[in-house]
Formats: structure tokens, sequence, C-alpha cells
């Protein structure tokens, strides 16, 4: 709220933070704090430090119940199977769990960046996996594809 106050003049409401907690509103990121906090909740709750190594962990618990890890889990889980938005990934060869964006950035033409993350298996995750693509559209119509060949190749192994 000290933000929006001090750049924008104006008071921070209920709103505000409930588009933030779904990645919209006043919210900067980039692909590497997505994949971040796409790994908490892969990992049940903890903050690992990113590895291209299999079996390295250096992690910290952050305190989050166990029923919010389930119920974010179990909603990614439900994104990537028919009836949700990352497509691409319905019956994949594993069951993973996404997340899908399509992020404004003000264009003139509105473009959007297009998002997507994921981690797999859902249970005892090996891999996750986050895309962006500026500019491109939608993240379950471009983004999904790149992380699905991704994933794909990662799986074949």
């Amino acid at each position: 709220s000290f933000w929006k106050e001090n750049e924008l003049g104006e008071r921070w409401f209920l709103g505000d933070t409930y588009h933030v907690a779904i990645g919209q509103g006043y919210l900067l990121t980039t692909p590497l704090q997505v994949n971040a906090w796409t790994n908490v909740i892969a990992n049940g709750g903890k903050l690992c430090r990113p590895t291209i190594k299999k079996g390295v962990r250096d992690c910290h618990d952050l305190g989050i119940q166990e029923e919010t890890v389930r119920l974010i889990t179990e909603g990614m889980k439900r994104a990537c199977e028919p009836g949700g938005t990352g497509w691409p990934l319905f019956n994949f060869v594993v069951p993973v769990a996404c997340k899908t964006g399509t992020a404004e950035f003000g264009d003139p033409e509105d473009k959007t960046h297009a998002w997507f993350t994921v981690f797999g298996p859902v249970v005892e995750p090996e891999i996750s996996v986050t895309v962006l693509v500026e500019g491109a559209g939608e993240g379950s119509d471009v983004a999904a594809p790149i992380a699905k060949k991704v994933l794909e190749e990662w799986f074949r192994r």
C-alpha cells in the first residue's frame, strides 16, 4: 500500500490485493521469479535455490499451510486438464500442474505477453518450466506449447 500511495497518490484497496494475488494489477515479475513461486508449490511450501542438477536441494520452509499448498496444487492440476486453460498439456504423458497467463503491458496495439508455468509430475515433481514470450499473445496458445516441448524432451529420457 505504501508504494501505491507514494507513486500514484492513491490508497490501497482490498481489490488491489485480490488482483495481485492472482497475478494481475500492480505486479512486475521476471520468469525466474514466477518459476521460483511455481517451485514453492511443487516443493510443498519450501523455497529452494534453483538448480539444473537433479537431486540437489537447498531449501527452507516458508511456513505455508499444507491445505493452502494442496488447494493451489489442485487448481494448477485442473488448469492442465480438460476444462482448464492449459489445453496444450491436456492428457500429457504424466500429470502436470500449470498456470497460464496473458499479461497486458500498455502496448498501443493491445499486444500481450504470453506466460506459462508448469511442474510435473504432480506427485514427486522432477521439473518445472516457465515460459514468457513477449508481445506474443495468450499464454495457452503461445507459451504453453514451448513448455510442452521442454517437458516432452525431459520425460522422453
